[in-house]
């Protein structure tokens, strides 16, 4: 039996003059929630920024849901680069983390079609704004190509948001963490690396403009049990009409430290949010991110 315990997960970051997450079937427009006007994020998203960090720092042997040469390969093709599903659940964190389907091997007895099926015990609802927003009014726009004293003009569009205070709630569970090797180690990983990763891997086009403010995992003592989505105990007021800076908005996380103060906590803040929640956390149930005792050498270059 795995050593990790149930969690719940809150995690905070803003966008400006950016798009969090743009929709292939709408022009790639960031996904608004037409009735509230609020910002929708994809875990699909959130997990990207997870999966791209670690290829980076340490290479695509680690990550299954991945691209070789920079071109996407379906599922079969992903298989032969790690060799057996085994290997899959050896090498690849994110599945430890988050689950994949995994095809059986060619050769196979009735392998036709047929695949391995993991779920994560690490998994997200969708993320949301915590306040209403606004689409940048202009979006058009132009490249221009000359050549020979002519130029050749295109005009694109150009989808972001003016800003966009984007919470995330996820849960993390003991009994999945046991089924696919996922170890506490595994978690520490994502830990400290997601707040990282929002930060360096938005570092394109339209996503530059991001930033993390809270990262809270709750160790739960009810280990058969959870809370909920923790993104109900923030209490949010708009300061302005129109929302373009976290100074615009009000936050109140009262409710949120008097339901977490018997559990144990992991927990990291940018400047704006430490006077609000981690200068009021009870001491001796908080652990302040990063980890210092995480073991990399799961994520070493290995030459698969």
């Amino acid at each position: 039996m795995s050593s990790i315990k149930n969690s719940e997960i809150l995690l905070l970051y803003d966008v400006k003059l950016a798009n969090p997450n743009g929709d292939p079937d709408d022009e790639n427009r960031p996904r608004i929630d037409p009735k509230t006007k609020t910002n929708l994020v994809t875990d699909v998203r959130l997990k990207r920024f997870f999966r791209d960090y670690v290829i980076a720092k340490y290479g695509e042997e680690h990550i299954w849901v991945s691209k070789q040469e920079g071109k996407n390969v379906d599922a079969t093709e992903r298989l032969q680069f790690f060799g057996n599903p085994e290997k899959v659940l050896e090498k690849a964190i994110d599945v430890r983390l988050f689950g994949a389907t995994i095809p059986k091997k060619k050769g196979e007895k009735e392998s036709r079609g047929e695949s391995y099926s993991y779920i994560g015990p690490l998994q997200f609802a969708w993320g949301y704004s915590l306040h209403k927003v606004d689409m940048v009014d202009t979006r058009s726009i132009t490249s221009m190509l000359s050549g020979r004293g002519s130029g050749e003009g295109n005009i694109g569009k150009d989808y972001r948001v003016y800003y966009s205070l984007i919470a995330f709630y996820g849960a993390l569970n003991k009994y999945r963490a046991s089924a696919v090797h996922c170890e506490e180690n595994d978690i520490k990983i994502f830990d400290n690396f997601m707040w990282e990763a929002l930060k360096t891997e938005s570092v394109t086009r339209s996503k530059i403009g991001h930033y993390p403010h809270l990262y809270l995992r709750v160790e739960l003592n009810d280990e058969e049990s959870y809370m909920g989505d923790l993104r109900r105990f923030i209490s949010v007021k708009q300061k302005e009409e129109s929302i373009r800076k976290f100074e615009d908005l009000e936050l109140d996380f009262s409710k949120l430290l008097e339901v977490i103060k018997e559990h144990k906590v992991y927990v990291r803040c940018s400047d704006e949010i430490k006077g609000l929640f981690c200068d009021k956390l009870d001491k001796e149930h908080s652990i302040f991110l990063p980890h210092n005792d995480v073991d990399l050498s799961v994520l070493e270059h290995n030459g698969a």
